[in-house]
C-alpha cells in the first residue's frame, strides 16, 4: 500500500479509502483482466457475425493471443493470479467468468454451425477457455521461442476441439446448403420451362 502511495503521489490514507485491504487491488487488476478478454471475445464474434465467416479457429486464435499480451505485459500476474487462486471470493468470481465466456463461445458456436449438439458444444467452449487460461498462464514463465511454440500448440489443440464438436453441425450446415441449391435449381428449371411454353403459344400443345 505504501509503493502504491508513493507512486501515486497522494497519502496512504487516501489509498485505503480506494483499496481498504491488499486483495482489492487484486480484485481491481483481476476484473480488469478478464473485462478485456470478454470485451476481445465479444468484438471477435461481432465482427465474425457481421463478415458471415464460420471462422471459430480464428476467433479462437484471436482470445489466446489477448490472454498473452494481457499476461506478458503486466509483469506482477502471476503473483495476482496466485492471489485469486487463494482467494474463495475471487476464485468464485473467476469461475462464473469463466461459465459466462464459455456461454458466449458455446452460443458463437451454434450461430456458426446450428447442427452441432447445444451440450457438447457448450462443453467444448468451456474446455477450451479453461485451457487457454490455464495454458497462457504457463507460457508466461518460459522463454521464447519456447513460449511461441507453447501458444501455437495450444492454438492447434484447441482447434481439434472444437473441429469434434462442430463436424456434425458443418455437414448438417452442408447438406442444407446443397439441398437449397438444388431447390433452386429446381425452381429455375420449373419457371424456365413455363416460361418456354408460355411463348411457344396454343399451337405447340
Amino acid at each position: 500500500m505504501r509503493e502504491i502511495a508513493r507512486e501515486a503521489k497522494m497519502p496512504i490514507a487516501s489509498v485505503y479509502q480506494y483499496f481498504p485491504m491488499k486483495l482489492a487491488i487484486v480484485r481491481e487488476m483481476w476484473t480488469r483482466y478478464t473485462s478485456a478478454i470478454s470485451e476481445t471475445l465479444a468484438v471477435g464474434i461481432r465482427n465474425a457475425i457481421k463478415e458471415g465467416k464460420n471462422e471459430s479457429n480464428s476467433l479462437i486464435g484471436i482470445i489466446i493471443d489477448r490472454m498473452a499480451e494481457l499476461q506478458a505485459s503486466n509483469p506482477a500476474f502471476i503473483e495476482i493470479w496466485s492471489c485469486v487462486a487463494a482467494s474463495i471470493e475471487l476464485r468464485a468470481l473467476n469461475v462464473e467468468d469463466t461459465l459466462q465466456n464459455a456461454r458466449v463461445i458455446a452460443g458463437a458456436l451454434q450461430k456458426m454451425y446450428p447442427g452441432s449438439n447445444p451440450s457438447a458444444v457448450y462443453d467444448c467452449a468451456l474446455i477450451a477457455i479453461e485451457t487457454a487460461s490455464a495454458t497462457t498462464r504457463l507460457a508466461l514463465t518460459l522463454p521464447e521461442p519456447h513460449r511461441a511454440r507453447v501458444l501455437l500448440s495450444l492454438k492447434a489443440a484447441i482447434s481439434l476441439l472444437i473441429d469434434s464438436v462442430t463436424l456434425s453441425g458443418r455437414a448438417s450446415s452442408l447438406r442444407g446448403e446443397r439441398k437449397a441449391r438444388r431447390g433452386a435449381a429446381a425452381r429455375k428449371a420449373k419457371s424456365t420451362g413455363k416460361s418456354a411454353r408460355s411463348k411457344a403459344g396454343p399451337s405447340s400443345r
